[in-house]
């Protein structure tokens, strides 16, 4: 019974000198910042400073910054080639969301995707459909992947899913989703959603790069990486053009 007691007591003193560190640690993990790899094309690794990580539209396994695993989650917004690789869909050690509506919840990452649109007209499916948005909530941030999203505007109900986004990854030239400097689609989806900043994945276009950064607040990466946090985000609607895309016009560099 004294021999109980006595370990009682002592967990609860390693609790009390423990607990001020725990909170500290606590503390620090919250203000850390998310690591966003951008690998060219729509692929994407969120990781987050709990050690979550998200890769999405992976085509390139090889240019990932470590092996997949079991503690990964995959997202595929669409079924074409270079967002969808189909040995690593069907091997993907980890939790996925392969070209369908769903959610996963994790202890330190939430992600739902809804259903979009290729191009104009394209019906929405719950699943096997042609383009699916991600919605990502991890390190105090929402991000939203908008795969090849071609509709020419959001539906209120999308908007009304999508919520207060921090971080937009979206195509803003691609004319496989009949979006051009001419129409501005890319330009007048992102104005719907007003995010704080924008990754752009496919913008070939040196013309809808110009417009993008004579609309918006512009700089380039070439890191493998970009570290956001809730402290460090843009007031303003700001794009880090990153990877092959920082070739397509000359801007400040990002501190990021």
């Amino acid at each position: 019974m004294k021999s109980s007691l006595c370990k009682v007591m002592l967990f609860g003193f390693v609790i009390c000198m423990l607990s001020p560190w725990l909170c500290l640690l606590n503390e620090a993990l919250a203000g850390a910042p998310l690591k966003l790899y951008y690998e060219e094309n729509a692929q994407v690794e969120l990781i987050n400073p709990e050690g979550s990580r998200v890769l999405i539209d992976v085509y390139d396994p090889g240019v990932l910054s470590s092996p997949p695993t079991a503690k990964d989650v995959l997202l595929t917004t669409h079924n074409h080639g270079d967002h969808r690789r189909i040995d690593l869909v069907g091997s993907f050690p980890g939790k996925q969301l392969d070209v369908k509506m769903g959610e996963i919840k994790l202890k330190d990452v939430t992600i739902r995707s809804i259903a979009s649109a290729h191009n104009e007209g394209d019906e929405f499916r719950d699943e096997n459909g042609t383009n699916y948005i991600f919605i990502i909530d991890m390190a105090g941030l929402r991000i939203a992947h908008f795969g090849d999203i071609g509709q020419n505007a959001l539906t209120p109900e999308q908007l009304k899913i999508l919520g207060k986004v921090d971080i937009s990854i979206t195509q803003l030239a691609n004319r496989y989703s009949d979006m051009t400097a001419e129409n501005k689609k890319g330009f007048n989806l992102m104005d719907q959603v007003q995010p704080k900043l924008i990754i752009p994945t496919h913008i070939h276009d040196p013309t809808c790069a110009k417009i993008a950064v004579d609309k918006w607040i512009g700089f380039e990466s070439y890191k493998k990486f970009v570290s956001l946090s809730t402290d460090n985000l843009p007031e303003e609607t700001t794009l880090i053009f990153m990877g092959r895309n920082a070739d397509l016009i000359k801007l400040p560099y990002s501190n990021l």
